[in-house]
C-alpha cells in the first residue's frame, strides 16, 4: 500500500497524540486499564452457556479440559500475534488499523462497516438481553420489558464513557475484578466444602467414548474459541494506552492467561462437583454447581455473577467498538464528525452516541440473534486476515520498526491461522446457508467503498 506524506504526517499526529482541530485522544490508560478491558470481555456469558455442550460433545474429563487448554493456546497465540501490529501503528482502533496498513482501504472500509451495522451492536445487544433475563430473575415483578431494559443498560453505558475515558475504565477494572472473584470463590466453595468428588476428575488423559470423531472436535473448539473472543479488543485503545509498545503488548498476554487459567479452574469445578454426564444435562451450570457449595443462596450468587459478568463484557465491547468508528472517520472512511473528540471529556462521544442508538434498536428489535449466526463465519475470516496481516507487512514493509515482535514467529502465528482455517471450513460445511448469508451481507459493502469515495472525491 502506498502511503503519501500527508498520510505519513497524519500518522505522525495521531501517534504523538498532537492537538488538531478535531481534538486527540489522551493517553492515559495503564497496562491494568488494557487487561481489565481484555478480561472484562472475554468472560461474558459464554462460560456459563458452553460448558453443557462441549461435555455432550467430548464425554470425559481429560478432553473436556484439553480443549479449554488449546482454546487458551490459541487465544495467547492469537493475542502475541495482535501485539505485533498494535506495537507498530500505536494509533487508535484495533484491527481496521492493522487491515488498513495491511491491505488497503477496501478490507478496512467493509470490516468497520461490518463492525459498525453488525457485529459490535449485535453483541452488545445480545449480551445485555442476557443481563436483562437474569435482572429479572432477581427482581421478576419489574414492570419494564426486558428489551427496553437491555436497550436502556446499552445506552447507559455508552453515555457513562463519554463522560470519559478513566470513568469507563474505571467501571470496566471493577467488573472485571468482581466478576474474577467471584468465579474464584464459586470454584473455592465447592472444593472447600466438600461438595464433589475427586474421583470426577478422573481419567485425565482418555479418549471420548465415541472416539475422536473430526465434527465433535470442531464444534468443541469452535464454542470454546468463542467463549474466548475478546482479546481482540485491546489493540483498539492504542492510541490511549501511555506506554503503548511495551503496555499493550503485554495486557494482551496477561489478560488471554489469565482468562485460560480461570476457564480451566472453572470447568474443573463444574466436573468435581456434577460430573460430565452432569455438566452435559445441565441447561445452568453455574447454578447447579453454586447450588451444591453455597446452598440456597447459590442460585442468588450466580445471578449476581452474571449480572457483573455481562455488565463488564458490554462495557468492553461499547470502549473497542466506538474506538473502530472513530478510527473509521479518522482514515477518512466515515463521516467526519464522527472523529470528533469531546472537548471536555476527551473521548469519541459521537462514535459512542451511534454505537449506542445501533445497539439500542438490536435490542428494541430483537433481530441479533439471526445476524450473529450470519456473522460467525464472517469473524472468522476478519481473524484470518489480521493475523496474516503479520506475514503480509514482514514481507512487503520490512523496514518498519517493530517494537515488539511475535514469539516464535513464524510458528505463532501460524498455528492460529491453521486452526481458524480449518474451523473456516468446517462452519461452511456444516452451516453453508448462515455463512453464505452473511458473506452477502458482507459483499454488500463493495459497492458501498465505490460510492462513498465517489461522494468524497477520493482518489484513494
Amino acid at each position: 500500500m502506498l502511503c503519501t506524506p500527508g498520510a505519513q504526517t497524519m500518522q505522525k499526529t495521531i501517534a504523538s497524540g498532537t492537538e488538531s482541530n478535531r481534538g486527540e485522544l489522551r493517553r492515559v490508560l495503564t497496562k491494568w486499564d488494557a487487561t481489565a478491558l481484555i478480561v472484562g470481555i472475554m468472560i461474558g456469558s459464554g462460560i456459563f452457556a458452553t460448558p453443557p455442550q462441549i461435555a455432550a460433545s467430548l464425554d470425559r474429563f481429560g478432553p473436556m479440559i484439553a480443549i479449554w487448554l488449546v482454546g487458551g493456546v490459541l487465544a495467547v497465540c492469537g493475542a502475541l500475534t495482535y501485539a505485533e501490529p498494535a506495537a507498530m501503528f500505536p494509533r487508535t482502533g484495533g484491527s481496521f488499523v492493522f487491515l488498513h496498513e495491511a491491505y488497503g482501504p477496501l478490507p478496512a472500509f467493509i470490516y468497520g462497516w461490518s463492525a459498525l451495522l453488525i457485529t459490535y451492536p449485535a453483541s452488545i445487544a445480545a449480551v445485555a438481553v442476557v443481563f436483562s433475563a437474569y435482572l429479572a430473575r432477581l427482581f421478576p415483578g419489574l414492570p419494564v420489558p426486558q428489551s427496553l431494559v437491555a436497550a436502556l443498560l446499552s445506552v447507559f453505558l455508552c453515555g457513562l464513557n463519554a463522560r470519559g475515558v478513566i470513568l469507563g475504565a474505571r467501571v470496566q477494572s471493577a467488573a472485571t475484578a468482581a466478576k474474577v472473584g467471584a468465579l474464584v470463590a464459586l470454584v473455592g466453595a465447592a472444593v472447600f466444602t466438600s461438595a464433589g468428588n475427586w474421583e470426577n476428575l478422573r481419567p485425565l488423559i482418555s479418549a471420548p467414548s465415541s472416539g475422536w470423531h473430526l465434527s465433535a472436535l470442531a464444534l468443541a473448539l469452535a464454542s470454546v474459541m468463542w467463549t474466548y473472543e475478546g482479546w481482540s479488543n485491546g489493540p483498539t485503545l492504542s492510541g490511549e494506552v501511555r506506554h503503548i509498545r511495551t503496555d499493550l503488548p503485554r495486557a494482551l498476554l496477561l489478560g488471554t492467561a489469565l482468562v485460560t487459567v480461570i476457564y480451566v479452574l472453572v470447568n474443573a469445578g463444574y466436573a468435581y462437583v456434577l460430573t460430565i454426564p452432569g455438566i452435559a444435562g445441565s441447561d445452568s451450570v453455574a447454578v447447579d454447581m453454586a447450588s451444591r457449595g453455597l446452598g440456597a443462596y447459590g442460585g442468588v450468587f450466580v445471578n449476581l455473577l452474571v449480572l457483573v459478568s455481562t455488565l463488564g463484557s458490554i462495557n468492553g465491547m461499547v470502549i473497542g467498538g466506538s474506538r473502530v468508528f472513530f478510527a473509521m472517520a479518522r482514515a477518512g472512511l466515515f463521516f467526519a464528525a464522527v472523529g470528533y473528540v469531546h472537548r471536555r471529556f476527551a473521548t469519541p462521544a459521537n462514535a459512542l452516541a451511534i454505537l449506542a442508538v445501533v445497539s439500542a434498536g438490536y435490542c428494541l428489535l430483537g433481530t441479533f440473534e439471526q445476524i450473529i449466526r450470519y456473522f460467525v463465519f464472517v469473524s472468522t475470516i476478519w481473524y484470518v486476515l489480521v493475523i496474516a496481516s503479520v506475514y503480509v507487512l514482514r514481507i512487503r514493509r520490512p523496514d518498519l520498526e517493530r517494537p515488539f515482535r511475535v514469539p516464535l514467529y513464524p510458528i505463532t502465528p501460524a498455528l492460529f491461522l491453521l486452526v481458524a482455517l480449518g474451523l473456516m471450513y468446517q462452519l461452511l460445511r456444516e452451516n453453508t446457508r448462515d455463512s453464505l448469508i452473511g458473506l452477502a451481507i458482507l459483499l454488500v459493502s463493495i459497492p458501498a467503498y465505490f460510492l462513498w469515495r465517489r461522494w468524497r472525491g477520493s482518489p484513494s
